[in-house]
């Protein structure tokens, strides 16, 4: 009885986890913190910044010192013992309005980076662009010295966290490395260089991870470790919660379990969102060393620091909505009758809303149907033809061009057969596979092999065995829970796609929806079961 007990329990939390981990999903190649050269925490504390830049707002000074005080707090409210996001984001958004005000293009360059960035730890990839257009656009404005290649170095790094995010790590890499030529064009670093420059050799290591060059990955992860940077001293933490990651890829568990255990235990270690990827990765190490009391143990830390994170999350996009409309509503107000233009702005919003709430239902009440349609049709093809339907011959469809000459019969029943085994088999997910290969494999010709194809299957070769991909891996998600933790680029690799971008295509040419939209109908239907 104890044993069921203990296994029943094991199976709620290895399910339980692995629903959650999307609240949790933050790529590690976007770890900076805005503001962040403007503290020096090894002088004073968060918390006493925070206090002493209060006190100064409530004194007589410029609005250039009003936006160094305001950087600061958004940089220190990240720092505090229980950061907020919600505090940190008005900040920004608060220096945002002195910069406007003023005018001034480096203080415009800077802070729009900073909102782009700030979005970036968000998770709201929809903010990032437009905010580091932004800051290009004045940095553009800057004559050529240090602090444009300073800013321009930073905002490689922002445009190479945004294509990271999309998994375009090669490009991504690309950008750190132009980040890097920039900043070596000033030559000594400076305080704000440093932390730059370990920015740059991390988001270059973290790319490799991704590309599953761990040597490489492991390289430039501890040239960001050996980098000493006295102002954020955290940041280390990120660096080692990586290096742990490529460890694990190498399947040195133990050595990334070792890793992550050392920041755990230090007690100037607060980022519960860090903390939670941490124990993420714990359970997964744990779980390969067949370690269960520890599994466990890290399983329900996780399911316990998961509300915290998700609740500090939402306040903080909640509040750069908030500010953003709130400026909104100002300019609409500035330019023309206050009442009559704030009025019309917040109708505008409410409509604006309302319309995409409805379109936002319409299209996932569309995509739930094609999905369960799909899935319906997909269960239908697992019934087996008896064999007097396979022997009947297709009749021919109106305007198909007929071939140029007859398929033996005996040759046409022996592919057929073979085309039958070769669908259950799933060696279609080869991804080099051809239609001179297979019929290699088939002991005939490829015309032979290709004209049976577009008689019976009514489709080009590449059409039959794309299909065959699609529904094999539709198949996967459907059945086993654990394919929905999986990316779409790994998604690709398992179906037999050498390209992300070309699956995706595929993927919803086939089923009607896109592979994201398929994951979510297909989580519901899990959770529902």
């Amino acid at each position: 009885m104890n044993k069921n007990l203990t296994l029943n329990r094991l199976v709620l939390i290895f399910f339980t986890v692995f629903t959650i981990s999307f609240c949790f999903g933050q790529k590690q190649n976007q770890e900076d913190l805005p503001g962040s050269e403007t503290l020096d925490k090894s002088k004073i504390s968060p918390e006493q910044i925070i206090e002493q830049s209060l006190k100064k707002l409530e004194q007589p000074i410029s609005d250039e010192e009003k936006y160094e005080v305001r950087m600061k707090m958004a940089d220190a409210y990240l720092k505090i013992k229980k950061p907020d996001f919600a505090k940190s984001t008005e900040m920004l958004f608060k220096a945002k309005e002195i910069a406007e005000k003023l005018d001034n293009t480096k203080l415009k360059a800077k802070i729009y980076g900073s909102i782009a960035n700030q979005y970036s730890f968000l998770n709201f990839p929809e903010k990032i662009k437009p905010y580091l257009d932004l800051s290009k656009q004045e940095l553009d404005k800057f004559p050529n010295g240090y602090e444009k290649n300073y800013l321009t170095a930073r905002l490689f790094i922002e445009y190479g966290n945004l294509k990271a995010d999309n998994e375009n790590f090669i490009d991504a890499k690309k950008d750190y490395q132009q980040a890097l030529k920039f900043l070596q064009r000033n030559g000594t670093f400076n305080k704000k260089d440093i932390f730059q420059y370990r920015r740059a050799f991390y988001n270059m290591g973290v790319s490799y991870a991704y590309l599953k060059q761990n040597d490489s990955a492991q390289y430039f992860l501890n040239k960001a470790l050996a980098i000493r940077d006295n102002e954020n001293k955290e940041f280390k933490y990120f660096i080692y919660n990586n290096l742990a990651k490529v460890y694990a890829a190498k399947n040195e568990h133990q050595r990334a379990i070792n890793s992550l255990e050392t920041v755990l235990k230090e007690d100037a270690f607060k980022d519960n969102r860090l903390k939670a990827d941490m124990y993420k990765k714990l359970i997964a190490s744990y779980k390969a060393l067949n370690i269960h009391d520890k599994y466990i143990e890290y399983s329900e830390k996780l399911l316990a620091l998961e509300p915290d994170v998700k609740e500090n999350n939402l306040k903080a996009i909640n509040t750069a909505v908030s500010e953003e409309q709130k400026n909104l509503l100002e300019k609409i107000s500035d330019k023309e009758n206050h009442n009559n233009f704030l009025i019309i702005g917040c109708g505008l919003l409410v409509l604006i809303g309302g319309m995409s709430i409805f379109y936002i239902n319409h299209k996932r009440k569309k995509e739930k149907i094609l999905y369960q349609n799909f899935i319906a049709n997909l269960e239908k093809q697992e019934v087996k033809e008896t064999p007097e339907s396979k022997e009947i011959i297709q009749p021919e469809i109106e305007g198909k061009e007929k071939p140029s000459f007859s398929i033996p019969s005996s040759a046409e029943s022996n592919i057929l057969e073979k085309l039958d085994k070769f669908e259950e088999s799933a060696k279609f997910t080869n991804s080099k596979l051809t239609v001179a290969s297979l019929a290699v494999m088939f002991k005939t010709n490829p015309t032979y092999l290709s004209e049976t194809i577009k008689k019976h299957k009514e489709k080009n070769f590449n059409q039959y065995l794309n299909e065959l991909r699609i529904n094999y891996i539709c198949k996967q998600i459907n059945e086993r829970p654990e394919f929905l933790n999986y990316k779409i680029s790994y998604l690709a690799e398992e179906a037999g796609f050498s390209s992300h971008s070309s699956f995706t295509t595929i993927f919803k040419s086939v089923t009607g929806i896109s592979p994201s939209v398929f994951l979510r109908e297909a989580e519901k239907k899990h959770r529902n079961v």
